[in-house]
């Protein structure tokens, strides 16, 4: 029995949760069939926990709810077995976007290990239960529950290290839900999935949610799926591919941008580039009227690079070559609501995050680059030319992915 379970470990942090969950699922039925039920439980624990990390979530809710039934006739003898399940129980609930009840359970994974002189996974429990805070009640508000469990843990262990971190960031919080970079602990901060996922930043953080999360857990699906009905008309698992399609080739903008900005040649002034638009569209036959449309655009992004230029979002001699980064950012959003809201699976969302990404590096040269060019594209689209707040906030954003310590975007390679 014991390789088997070193089997189904190996299989974990080889990354092979499925894997993983076929091995638990031989080992608990074997201990279950040798009547060991304390065993038992806590492998099913780690079963549902395999699940979930494979976006099984309703099977992983099933195993655990056997598994619950199991522990409910254990002996008190048996409080070990019952904290492992709590453990368990607590990433489970958390993966299936249930932190209140997640953080119970991992509030009872402290006081079972703590029952049978098991402090060091005491402590791992409640480092989970910080972070679970601070999901279930936001940053600020999970200040006082954070400190409660941080007085509880060795003070030189470092479970005790990574919960001061928390408080500490917890604290310096501002008053508000979004403009705010935030990094999910437990899903991966490196690798090609991250830097990936950090192409979606700009909406993540100015929506307050962790950039990191492939499935947008900390994400309600039913604000989700009413979000992706009323602003993309996205209802189902058709119509959801059709807008991500449409974003991953770039045709979810105003084709009219690129047609204005791929007539500019290096070294062009204002009047040059304009010269060259009118000569373009007469070889094309476009109307006099489009024509000046077009201009009067040039103009636009004229001004906007400008006010990028005094606001630093641009260096001096910079200029925008493409917005198609503004699609292509939100298609890793697109992809993240999709398998958040159920209309799409984990390859499939992972599969167009990775795709989105790889076009942007193709279109760009660096973060910098890639936000100034997102940028543009949504000022085009929403701000109207008034530098209102739709720009505001989008530079603040640009500064805090650019300038923060902690942004992806100061710690992952672009390219």
């Amino acid at each position: 029995m014991r390789a088997e379970l070193d089997r189904a470990r190996k299989y974990e942090r080889q990354g092979r949760p499925d894997r993983a969950a076929v091995a638990y699922a031989e080992v608990a039925g074997a201990l279950e069939a040798a009547g060991d039920w304390a065993s038992a439980v806590a492998v099913r624990g780690r079963h549902a926990r395999a699940l979930q990390d494979a976006g099984r979530t309703d099977e992983a809710m099933r195993v655990l709810a056997h598994a619950d039934h199991a522990a409910a006739g254990l002996p008190p003898h048996d409080a070990g077995a019952r904290a492992v399940l709590d453990g368990q129980a607590a990433h489970v609930l958390a993966g299936a976007g249930r932190p209140a009840e997640a953080r119970r359970r991992a509030m009872a994974a402290v006081g079972g290990f703590r029952s049978v002189q098991d402090h060091k996974r005491a402590d791992r429990a409640a480092l989970h239960a910080a972070r679970l805070a601070v999901k279930e009640l936001g940053h600020r508000a999970a200040v006082p529950a954070i400190r409660e469990l941080m007085a509880g843990v060795d003070p030189a262990g470092d479970a005790r290290r990574q919960i001061s971190v928390l408080l500490a960031e917890a604290e310096r919080r501002p008053d508000r839900d979004h403009d705010i970079l935030v990094t999910d602990p437990d899903a991966p901060s490196w690798g090609r999935l991250a830097a990936a996922l950090a192409v979606g930043a700009h909406l993540a953080v100015g929506n307050g949610v962790a950039w990191n999360l492939a499935d947008g857990r900390d994400e309600d699906p039913a604000d989700n799926r009413e979000r992706l009905a009323e602003s993309w008309g996205v209802t189902d698992d058709a119509s959801w591919r059709e807008q991500m399609d449409a974003l991953l080739v770039a045709e979810n903008s105003d084709p009219a941008v690129q047609v204005v900005l791929d007539r500019r040649r290096r070294g062009d002034d204002e009047y040059a580039w304009q010269e060259a638009i009118a000569v373009w569209c007469g070889e094309k036959d476009i109307s006099a009227e489009t024509t000046t449309a077009l201009i009067k655009l040039s103009t636009r992004i004229l001004r906007y690079e400008a006010r990028f230029k005094a606001d630093e979002v641009l260096p001096p001699d910079g200029r925008i070559g493409s917005v198609f980064g503004y699609d292509f950012g939100r298609a890793v959003n697109m992809a993240r609501w999709g398998r958040n809201a159920g209309y799409c699976d984990a390859e499939e969302a992972e599969k167009d995050v990775l795709l989105a990404a790889d076009r942007a590096r193709r279109m760009y040269v660096s973060w910098a680059d890639f936000s100034a060019g997102y940028t543009l594209g949504r000022m085009l689209r929403f701000d109207d030319d008034e530098f209102g707040r739709w720009y505001a906030r989008s530079v603040a954003v640009h500064r805090i992915l650019t300038d923060d310590p902690g942004s992806p975007w100061r710690k992952l390679a672009w390219g």
